[in-house]
């Protein structure tokens, strides 16, 4: 691999768990699309899987006592088995169509957060069981699937919750779905062919990347954070599209 090939992973690396530290979501949306080009599809998917497994329990030490854990479990028992499905379907299902409703799917929701400048009130219509599940469900199908499960449920978790709230339990809910994934993809015998050494120089700019994203975080305001997990959101939209 030459010097470019590794440099502009180790780039887009630093660059995606930044914003996962800042956001507590974020990694899967830049680098599955960008490192494909680098890997094959499918090492690019367990590579980011690995980080997040590493980057959400990083994050967890840290908001451990935050974490609304009914919440939690609630949404991981619609994710799993989303996960399960998706991943069984990852090497032979056509998934350009899945993309394309997507993609225009979050550009709807994209405006809806860009003009939310206040946080939700205790109760909203949209906060239902049911809307819940179903965001779980979808966000673990196209995580198993493609290697990007955020989508679904930062969109449902923006509208909902208020930024604290939000970032915290999205690091808890991703990373015992990364784990979950990885598991299922060894047992799917899914191969990371990466060299050991690119490994763990990714996996030190990974955990730096994370520390100053959560500083960044802490000056943030509601709306400044609102309009960056729209700006985000058009990442995975525009590269679904195209």
């Amino acid at each position: 691999m030459d010097g470019l090939h590794f440099l502009l992973p180790a780039t887009l690396i630093f660059a995606a768990y930044f914003v996962k530290g800042y956001s507590g979501f974020g990694p899967a949306l830049i680098l599955i699309p960008t490192l494909s080009l680098v890997y094959t599809p499918h090492s690019a998917i367990l590579l980011v899987t690995l980080f997040d497994l590493m980057a959400g329990m990083a994050l967890l030490i840290s908001v451990w006592r935050s974490i609304r854990w009914k919440t939690t479990f609630s949404v991981l028992l619609a994710f799993f088995p989303g996960a399960l499905l998706g991943a069984r379907l990852m090497t032979g299902m056509p998934v350009e169509p899945l993309k394309k409703i997507l993609a225009i799917v979050l550009l709807l929701f994209i405006a809806l957060i860009w003009n939310k400048n206040a946080p939700p009130k205790q109760q909203t219509k949209m906060h239902t069981r049911l809307g819940q599940s179903l965001a779980a469900f979808g966000a673990g199908f196209t995580g198993g699937l493609t290697g990007i499960s955020g989508p679904l449920l930062v969109v449902y978790f923006k509208l909902v919750h208020p930024k604290t709230f939000f970032r915290n339990q999205l690091i808890a809910i991703f990373a015992f779905g990364a784990a979950w994934r990885l598991f299922l993809y060894h047992s799917f015998h899914a191969a990371l062919s990466i060299p050991v050494w690119q490994l763990i120089i990714f996996a030190l700019l990974m955990l730096s990347a994370l520390f100053f994203g959560s500083r960044f975080q802490l000056k943030t305001d509601e709306q400044t954070f609102n309009r960056s997990i729209a700006l985000i959101l058009l990442i995975p939209c525009l590269t679904l599209l195209i």
